[in-house]
């Protein structure tokens, strides 16, 4: 069993039971995303590390999760997954929720849940649900971490096939049933991007999964009106996460703490 694994046993906690309970502690929703870009970050693998690491460093207390995405580490090769797994180290009392978005058939996804939670000691995942149920069963057995389901997803292309409908109904809400079904161990949750926020508000009248809100900060994302959609007193229901705004700011503590103002504001938290 992996030291992470292992801290999850003898606290005994899932881990939105760990988002829950920091977020209530640090009394906020923001998620920061550690995306690094070379054409921005000098130094290869090591300048991204430093990068990210300073980051960390400076929002930790603002955030109840930090969101690396797999592509932008795997970029640098054998080198940037050593780099992410140093990182993870970096911030031992906060979630890390690799946004990999994996689907393929069970055995794969099997080999995949294996990678992220095994050995790069992930807390979460993002999954796609096109392979259907069986597919994401194989994130969902680990219990102990989280799993974000493709609902409505942030970018413009999005309304090409998850608005399309089957039987009266968009795709998008076939997930969310989908999510339901797979949620028997509480672990479940869904992403909807902040750019849309009509969807966000008509996915949480029918379920009260947790969301993943992407979208924020570069992508133009309404902060107000997808928070104040996604709420519902839960502080895993509403999880907004922001990258390149935070990750490439002049003052990336200063950012993080403005964000994290107006999320509460928005969400009626008070800190």
């Amino acid at each position: 069993m992996s030291l992470l694994g292992r801290l999850y046993h003898l606290e005994g906690l899932s881990y939105f039971e760990r988002l829950r309970a920091l977020s209530r502690e640090r009394q906020t929703l923001l998620c920061v995303g550690l995306d690094p870009d070379p054409d921005r970050i000098e130094g290869g693998v090591a300048g991204a590390l430093r990068h990210c690491r300073a980051v960390v460093r400076a929002t930790e207390e603002h955030v109840c999760c930090f969101k690396p995405n797999s592509a932008f580490w795997e970029q640098y090769g054998p080198d940037g997954w050593k780099a992410l797994l140093e990182l993870r180290d970096e911030a031992p009392a906060t979630p890390f929720l690799l946004d990999a978005k994996r689907g393929d058939m069970d055995n794969t996804m099997r080999a995949y849940a294996r990678a992220v939670f095994d050995t790069l000691g992930m807390d979460a995942a993002t999954v796609n649900p096109y392979l259907g149920r069986d597919s994401v069963e194989q994130f969902s057995a680990y219990a102990d971490r989280g799993v974000y389901v493709l609902c409505r997803t942030s970018n413009p292309g999005a309304a090409d096939l998850q608005h399309l409908e089957a039987e009266g109904t968009p795709i998008y809400r076939h997930v969310v049933d989908l999510a339901e079904r797979l949620n028997g161990r509480g672990n479940v949750g869904l992403v909807i991007g902040a750019t849309a926020p009509a969807q966000v508000a008509e996915v949480r009248k029918v379920t009260g999964l947790p969301f993943l809100l992407p979208g924020v900060g570069a992508q133009g994302g309404d902060v107000e009106a997808s928070v104040r959609a996604a709420w519902n007193g839960d502080p895993a229901s509403c999880l907004v996460s922001a990258s390149r705004s935070v990750l490439f700011a002049r003052d990336p503590a200063a950012e993080a703490a403005a964000l994290k103002a107006q999320i509460n504001a928005a969400s009626g938290v008070r800190a």
